[in-house]
C-alpha cells in the first residue's frame, strides 16, 4: 500500500517477502522500518535511540535488529525474514540480534495521539485489515534522491498495483 502523505510504501510485515522487500529498497532510500506498538518493542527488549522528539510525535526510533539465523541481515531474504520475526507474536529478544537492519519505529497505541505520523497510519493501516501490528515503512525517493510528489506517488501506485491511502 501506499500512503498519499509523504509517499510512504507500507504494508504487513507478517506477509512481506523477499521481493517486497526488495522492490521497497530499490524505490526507498533502502531504510526499512518497522512501525510497532510500544509494549511490543519493550517484550523483544528492543531499545531506543536517542530521539529529537518523541513527545510531540508520538513515535520514536529504536536500535535496528535482525532475526536471529539470518546472513548479513542486510539482503532483501534477511530483512523479510527479520520483519515476520518481529510480527510473530512468539518472538522472543533472544530471537533477534542487535544492531541490525531492519529499524523499528516505537508508535503510541492511541490511534489519535499517532494517526496523524506516517508511521502510526500506516501501523493502523495494517491492525485494521487484520494483521499483526507490525508494518514495513518506507519513503518513496527518486533516483536522484528528493522525495517523489504527490503526482508521481499516485504514478508508481499505479504502475506497482497498490492501494493508495487517501
Amino acid at each position: 500500500m501506499l500512503d498519499s502523505e509523504g509517499a510512504v510504501l507500507f504494508g504487513a510485515a507478517e506477509t512481506v517477502t523477499a521481493r517486497d522487500v526488495a522492490t521497497a529498497v530499490r524505490y526507498s532510500s533502502g531504510l526499512i522500518h518497522a512501525a510497532m506498538y510500544s509494549e511490543d518493542l519493550d517484550r523483544l527488549r528492543i531499545p531506543d535511540q536517542p530521539i529529537f522528539d518523541s513527545e510531540r510525535s508520538g513515535l520514536c526510533f529504536t536500535v535496528a535488529v535482525d532475526a536471529v539465523g539470518v546472513g548479513t541481515g542486510i539482503s532483501a531474504i534477511d530483512r523479510a525474514h527479520t520483519l515476520r520475526t518481529l510480527a510473530d507474536s512468539g518472538t522472543t529478544a533472544d530471537d533477534l540480534r542487535r544492531p541490525g537492519h531492519v529499524l523499528p519505529v516505537r508508535c503510541r497505541r492511541d490511534l489519535e495521539k499517532h494517526a496523524h505520523t506516517v508511521y502510526g497510519r500506516a501501523l493502523s493501516a495494517v491492525v485494521a485489515s487484520g494483521h499483526a501490528p507490525v508494518a514495513l515503512v518506507c519513503r518513496i525517493v527518486q533516483d536522484q534522491g528528493p522525495e517523489v510528489s504527490d503526482i508521481e506517488a499516485c504514478l508508481f501506485a499505479e504502475r506497482h498495483k497498490l492501494t493508495v491511502l487517501p
